[in-house]
């Protein structure tokens, strides 16, 4: 058995033994390795970084996804840990060069002799509000010309050393550092290639405080696809961010621009995390002291179905080559399509050509800016037109309702209306040919598009109740459909001449009544207008989106609820007579007979139009319902300088959307999430 004393001393030498292993560990960390140790300790830093929260996917009617978020990597300056931002700026700008990627640049002036402001940043006012102040923050005159302002900007960051090709580089960066309204850190690219962030790391040790980071961007099912529903995000800038700061954004955070992004960004955008994070000298991280989660978005899902906006789109580019083939090249120069449903007004379906591709928005934007195309402008609901002869259906709805005729009521077109002594407008029968209508009802008046009987009822009813159902049925003000940039276009009216100084003619009553004089609407008003009368007279307000998911548990957060804008209660008498009248146009003698003789998937109605317009051939129009019989949905085709003889072409994208939506069985659809939004 150990004594006492023999326990003390084992306890005595295990002691002394722990001091050494101690004093030694000391010895090696101070003496030995001090130095090592504290080079890294002073090249350690402790940064606090955005985890940038996911935005929401945007779906279709049966949840299959048109957009989400992808990750990818990202290039960050943190401006105080770096040696020389100039140096570093330069470094970075030639490993992209070296490597092809593209880097943030929306400095105005061009990097090439003869230095010039970019023309689209001079059609805005304010980009060049944003660019005179931050001039004017250095004191530089916001006066001088594109090459003067160069030589100062690069006397102001001290870069006369450089040829001025970099130095003009690296002042471009620090424009858009500042315009940013950056802090610390600084995102200087995105979506960079695994070649870039290879040779940044590979010499991270000659780029203190630039780090290789990731973050969510947005990647799209299908290319050149929905852009003008979708709708393009972007990065916030300086003017932007004096107001959205406010709500929680940061100053590089990504918003909506346009489009359904823009919409519904309160949904669509998350809540960003942080990370705390201890960094060692080559940047790279060492240890996570906090990680506070990123909460993403919800998702957006549309009332569109993915499949017939596909046909929509790939059918409206090709009735546009259609009709340059047949019109020569200067025809169709844009194009825009809308189907709806008549009892929610649901959008089904909406195009507009010329499109883009969200994808490669960025680089393509400056080519399509200067083509004169006008692809951005989404025509559906912006593009203002004369509706033509498309509006003898509101003047017939007008007369009826007022009693100034019944549906069966006989006038007889003799192909000059002669009421007036001295403005006689005619018939396009009798002007070209020589011929009349005959006698006619509103009926066949509609499927003639007889302008002398329109004429005698709108002489009859005045200009006073012609704007009076126009308003009802939604002209002259905008619809309210979920979506930014909406037109309200031009009701005639007698109130609208006098207040810009002119007198009301008479004449321009019976203009009125066929759709001329000053009307001009927006497609989304034409389809409206139409699904309103169909349905017997309840106007509501169109909408494309149909609900919001809670992106993890797939609940419901929102659904839009049907809004009713106006209830006309048309009488059963005026909405069968102005039925009819479409079906007739589709019978032989009708305007659009060669265009539907051969179609047989569902019964259809239609009113054409024809617009003159003061450059390039006449616009062309054909809105419609389906089926004639009891009408569910409503649709409107609109080919900007068509040229005559338009209405049969037109009619072959609705033969191929209508033979989608009715040979398809929508609600056997399968969804990614299981769940069908019906």
């Amino acid at each position: 058995m150990v004594d006492k004393k023999s326990r003390v001393y084992v306890v005595f030498v295990v002691f002394i033994l722990v001091c050494a292993v101690f004093v030694l560990q000391l010895v090696k960390l101070q003496l030995i390795d001090g130095e090592d140790y504290a080079v890294r300790s002073r090249n350690s830093v402790i940064t606090k970084t955005a985890v940038k929260a996911p935005r929401g996917d945007i779906l279709d009617r049966y949840c299959s996804p048109i957009v989400q978020s992808e990750t990818v990597m990202v290039v960050e300056i943190d401006r105080s840990a770096v040696r020389s931002l100039n140096a570093q700026i330069g470094d970075l700008i030639k490993i992209f060069e070296k490597t092809g990627d593209s880097y943030y640049d929306t400095f105005p002036i061009s990097k090439t002799e003869p230095y010039i402001f970019d023309e689209n940043f001079l059609a805005s006012t304010s980009k060049v509000n944003t660019f005179n102040k931050y001039l004017s923050s250095k004191k530089i005159s916001t006066k001088l010309t594109a090459a003067d302002t160069i030589t100062e900007l690069i006397e102001y960051y001290k870069l006369k050393d450089l040829p001025i090709e970099e130095a003009l580089k690296i002042v471009a960066v620090r424009y858009e550092m500042e315009a940013r309204g950056a802090s610390n850190y600084y995102n200087f690219a995105s979506e960079i290639s695994i070649e870039t962030a290879t040779v940044i790391k590979e010499n991270s040790e000659d780029l203190p405080g630039i780090y290789i980071n990731v973050e969510p961007v947005r990647t799209y099912m299908e290319e050149f696809f929905a852009s003008h529903i979708i709708g393009h995000v972007g990065i916030i800038y300086a003017e932007e961010y004096e107001t959205l700061k406010s709500e929680g954004y940061s100053y590089d955070d990504y918003v909506g621009k346009d489009g359904i992004e823009k919409y519904a960004e309160n949904y669509l955008r998350g809540t960003n995390g942080y990370r705390y994070t201890v960094r060692d000298e080559t940047g790279s991280v060492v240890d996570t002291i906090e990680d506070i989660a990123a909460t993403p978005g919800n998702d957006v899902i549309l009332t569109i179905s993915k499949d017939m906006q596909k046909v929509t789109e790939q059918s409206l580019e090709k009735i546009v080559k259609m009709l340059k083939d047949q019109n020569g090249e200067e025809a169709a120069t844009s194009a825009t399509a809308i189907f709806m449903d008549i009892n929610t007004a649901e959008v089904l379906s909406m195009a507009s050509y010329p499109t883009y591709n969200l994808e490669t928005y960025n680089q393509d934007f400056n080519y399509y800016t200067n083509s004169g195309l006008k692809p951005y402008v989404n025509r559906a609901i912006s593009g203002l037109f004369p509706p033509g002869s498309t509006f003898k259906t509101i003047t017939s709805v007008a007369a009826l309702e007022e009693g100034i005729i019944t549906p069966d009521e006989i006038f007889l077109c003799e192909g000059k209306y002669t009421y007036y002594e001295t403005y006689q407008p005619s018939c396009y029968l009798y002007s070209q040919y020589g011929l009349t209508h005959g006698k006619i009802t509103v009926k066949e008046a509609l499927m003639k598009s007889c302008n002398c009987f329109f004429f005698d009822v709108g002489r009859q009813l005045t200009i006073e109740n012609i704007t009076k159902y126009g308003k009802l049925l939604g002209f002259g003000e905008k619809t309210g459909i979920d979506l930014y940039g909406e037109s309200k276009g031009i009701l005639a009216s007698r109130e609208n001449r006098e207040a810009s100084g002119e007198q009301w003619q008479y004449g321009e009553t019976l203009m009125a009544a066929i759709g001329q004089s000053d009307n001009t609407v927006t497609p989304i008003q034409l389809v409206n207008a139409i699904a309103t009368i169909a349905n017997g007279g309840t106007r509501y307000k169109p909408h494309i989106i149909k609900a919001v998911r809670d992106r993890d548990s797939g609940e419901l957060i929102m659904e839009t609820e049907i809004e009713v804008l106006e209830k006309i209660d048309l009488k059963s008498s005026t909405v069968d007579a102005i039925i009819e009248g479409l079906r007739l146009n589709v019978v032989n003698g009708g305007s659009a007979y060669d265009g539907f003789k051969d179609f047989d998937v569902v019964s259809v109605g239609v009113k054409t139009g024809t617009a003159e317009v003061s450059n390039g051939l006449p616009t062309a129009l054909l809105v419609g319902v389906a089926p004639i019989e009891n009408p569910q949905v409503a649709f409107v085709v609109v080919t900007e300088n068509g040229g005559l003889n338009a209405a049969a072409i037109n009619a072959e994208l609705v033969k191929d959307v209508l033979s989608y939506y009715f040979r398809t069985d929508n609600s056997d659809k399968a969804t990614s999430s299981g769940q069908l939004i019906q």
